[in-house]
């Protein structure tokens, strides 16, 4: 176990170097894990019947944030058994961001599928859904609850949700309803050109904003939804004020990220 260790992946800067050795995958299914032991069994069974039926090489990348249950034993186990999973981990936890940036600069697959632990956008209708907009000529393909959609969300999380949509509509001129599933699909080649730093949820909307400034092809597409707290609930107001005070920093890095473009545009 790597429990006391800090992140076997230290960089702070993404990039696009693929670990050597062996024949690399097409594809790449990364997993942020922060105490999931009441799902991970299950969940990690759906993943492997989604991949094996795509009919492409694939791994599966498990991210430890900091987990303080049995977490890292698992998947630790899972690799151990599996030589298509691989496990990053860091410890104390950073933050999803940070977890997010330690999976995507390990991957070795051509294709990045990011999905949530707890599967609310079920793995067998998430993958293909993605993959195939990848496929129609996307570079990033963004799982969405609300376009031809809908989900089955509490109230007070759906007026935080529609209230962060106008919020980042206005601040990074996107075109993109729902920024935070956590269920995205893109190529890796994209990677150098972005350089989110958020270490909180709100690395989704740094991401998605840098890829549409960039001049990447996003696409947002509907995917059913099951809200699911087997796993552990968010506590939605103050998460929420969180993630506004981190959506102000990363405002502020989007700015310089513009004009940083620009300049080595001229």
């Amino acid at each position: 176990m790597n429990g006391g260790k800090e992140s076997v992946i230290s960089d702070e800067k993404i990039d696009a170097a693929v670990a050597p050795g062996g024949d690399l995958p097409m594809l790449t299914v990364a997993i942020p894990c922060y105490n999931e032991e009441n799902i991970l069994d299950a969940n990690y069974r759906r993943l492997k019947e989604t991949c094996e039926a795509q009919g492409m090489t694939y791994e599966i990348i498990f991210g430890n944030d900091g987990s303080e249950d049995r977490t890292l034993e698992m998947i630790e186990g899972f690799a151990a058994a599996d030589p298509q999973v691989r496990v990053t981990s860091h410890s104390p936890n950073r933050g999803a961001g940070f977890t997010y940036r330690e999976m995507w600069r390990a991957a070795r697959g051509e294709i990045i599928i990011h999905m949530d632990a707890d599967l609310a956008m079920p793995a067998e209708v998430a993958v293909p859904t993605l993959l195939a907009a990848l496929k129609d000529g996307a570079d990033l393909a963004v799982g969405s609850r609300y376009v031809g959609i809908k989900a089955e969300y509490p109230l007070k999380r759906v007026i935080f949700s529609r209230g962060y949509t106008m919020l980042t509509r206005l601040l990074f001129n996107l075109d993109v309803v729902d920024t935070q599933t956590g269920f995205i699909g893109f190529y890796k080649r994209i990677l150098p050109a972005l350089d989110p730093r958020s270490d909180g949820f709100e690395i989704l909307v740094e991401f998605i904003a840098q890829a549409n400034e960039a001049g990447f092809r996003v696409a947002e597409v509907g995917i059913p939804w099951i809200h699911d707290t087997t796993s552990g609930e968010t506590e939605v107001w103050s998460e929420s004020i969180k993630m506004l005070a981190g959506t102000m920093r990363v405002k502020r890095r989007f700015s310089r990220f513009k004009r940083e473009r620009r300049k080595n545009e001229r």
